[in-house]
């Protein structure tokens, strides 16, 4: 009997170690990830906090003081987890970030500089860049004077080097993650005097930012989300839609409007009140100035770092953020699945590759020979659309990520400026300052290329004289197109007056 009794025994040990299998695992999966971690970029750290998903208000009620007149209340669900950095990127993580990639931002590119601080406000020089807004500045202080552009370009560098995947945040992620859980006009309270504990603005800054971290933070533990600098969002600026919205994001511009990017949070050049939880700013996607940053949201996961594609709804080739709604925190990172589509990724490549060169090469044989990179006129699908203040550039998809050298005429005054391509399928806005009667393309492709100093009808004299030079028959060749035929009729001016940049938030 003894044999019986102990087969008896068995299949309970049995069904213990099945269950123990099933349920480990699933307990592993149902814990909470980590509250916070530090991702290590070799001589410094980002540190990302929990941000748990959740119910929200976003707005304000209408007898808020300072209320704005687009903070319509609405109630917000937020379905996923995510981290977010506990202080907004500082000037020495973006330091390491230029250190390792030779980025230039686009006050750095441009030649008109961007927006510091001169004493009295901001204005617009050629000094100013993100490493010298104007201020005193250490590698504590929050970077700025970056563009939509350049906060982008920078959470792409993040994708590529961790493998988590990083973004901007949603308006309403950085609304819910600034409130943590509060409903009051700032997370320390209602009064005035609340915004003076956990921020930097015009009452108590002084002439500049201040390092991050020395003000009271939030119940998640995030710091200067409120002051010290503004902080670009993923969304367009518009209105709020009507009604309870899950995972909300303004993926284009309101019809009619041009587009802008939401900046959240308040700045040290601001009056307290624009430091409240629903106070919400707009600016092109382009300014750059001495009080605009940006912090960054991640995916709870990490897989192993790859140059590879960034996931949809990560910043692309050129830092754009792709309208995603959810699909940025689709992010796969068991390592099979993760074997399988990055072979697939590899092989889609190489194939859009070869399809792109073939393109290219068939792009150029129509206009002179496969040899030849100087042409009549612009490359075939190359468009300009005026509106407002400014055009849509459309491009090919081969040509993303060269640079387009422009001229066009505003209020009479002709204007010259430049800029990188970017992927998009809507077409890219370019910032003119005014609405263009006319825009003109002068070469595409060479970096080279700067604004012709000269004046009068001449100013197109060096469009002509350099085209032999740059061919690759004579020295320095440069590469790119340079356009023989104006793409618009609009005349020559007598004087030419340069391309300022964009105007001041201020």
């Amino acid at each position: 009997m003894q044999p019986f009794a102990s087969t008896r025994r068995r299949p309970p040990k049995v069904l213990l170690a099945a269950a123990a299998v099933v349920l480990v695992p699933a307990a592993a999966a149902a814990a909470d990830p980590p509250p916070a971690v530090a991702v290590d970029l070799g001589s410094v750290k980002i540190e990302l906090v929990l941000v748990k998903a959740g119910r929200f208000r976003q707005g304000s009620p209408p007898q808020e003081a300072g209320r704005g007149d687009d903070e319509a209340l609405r109630d917000v669900t937020l379905s996923r987890d995510v981290y977010m950095g506990k202080y907004p990127v500082t000037v020495g993580q973006f330091a390491r970030f230029v250190e390792e990639t030779g980025y230039r931002t686009e006050a750095e590119v441009g030649a008109s500089g961007g927006f510091g601080f001169d004493g009295k406000g901001l204005s617009q020089r050629k000094e100013f860049t993100w490493r010298t807004p104007g201020f005193p500045q250490t590698d504590q202080h929050p970077v700025t004077l970056v563009t939509f552009k350049d906060a982008g370009e920078f959470t792409r560098w993040l994708t590529q080097r961790t493998g988590r995947a990083f973004d901007l945040p949603t308006e309403a992620q950085w609304e819910h993650a600034y409130r943590a859980g509060t409903q009051t006009r700032f997370y320390a309270g209602d009064a005035d005097s609340a915004a003076a504990l956990l921020g930097w603005f015009k009452g108590n800054a002084g002439s500049g930012t201040r390092p991050v971290g020395q003000k009271q933070p939030n119940a998640f533990g995030l710091h200067d989300m409120g002051g010290n600098v503004y902080e670009w969002c993923r969304d367009f600026y518009g209105p709020y839609a009507p009604g309870p919205a899950v995972d909300p994001e303004q993926t284009s511009a309101p019809a009619g409007d041009k587009p802008r990017r939401v900046l959240r949070g308040g700045s040290w050049l601001k009056d307290a009140k624009h430091l409240r939880a629903a106070a919400r700013y707009r600016n092109d996607p382009g300014s750059r100035n001495a009080d605009n940053g940006f912090r960054v949201v991640a995916a709870l996961e990490a897989s192993a770092p790859s140059a590879a594609a960034p996931a949809p709804g990560a910043p692309g080739p050129t830092g754009a953020t792709r309208p995603a709604k959810s699909s940025f925190w689709s992010t796969v990172s068991a390592g099979t699945i993760a074997a399988l589509v990055g072979g697939g990724l590899f092989v889609g490549s190489v194939v859009v590759g070869l399809v792109g060169a073939l393109a290219s090469r068939g792009a150029r044989r129509k206009v002179g020979g496969a040899r030849r990179k100087l042409v009549a006129g612009a490359p075939p699908g190359v468009t300009f659309r005026p509106q407002g203040d400014g055009f849509w550039l459309k491009a090919p998809p081969h040509l993303y990520g060269a640079t387009l050298h422009y001229r066009c005429f505003v209020n009479g005054v002709m204007r010259r400026g430049s800029v990188p391509i970017e992927r998009s399928r809507r077409g890219q806005f370019v910032y003119t300052g005014g609405a263009p009667s006319s825009v003109e393309m002068e070469q595409l492709g060479s970096a080279a290329w700067a604004a012709a100093p000269g004046a009068g009808r001449g100013a197109a004299a060096p469009v002509a004289a350099s085209r032999g030079r740059r061919s690759g028959r004579g020295g320095g060749g440069g590469g790119g197109h340079r356009a023989r035929n104006r793409i618009s009729s609009a005349p020559d001016v007598d004087v030419v007056a340069p391309f300022r940049g964009y105007p001041s938030a201020y």
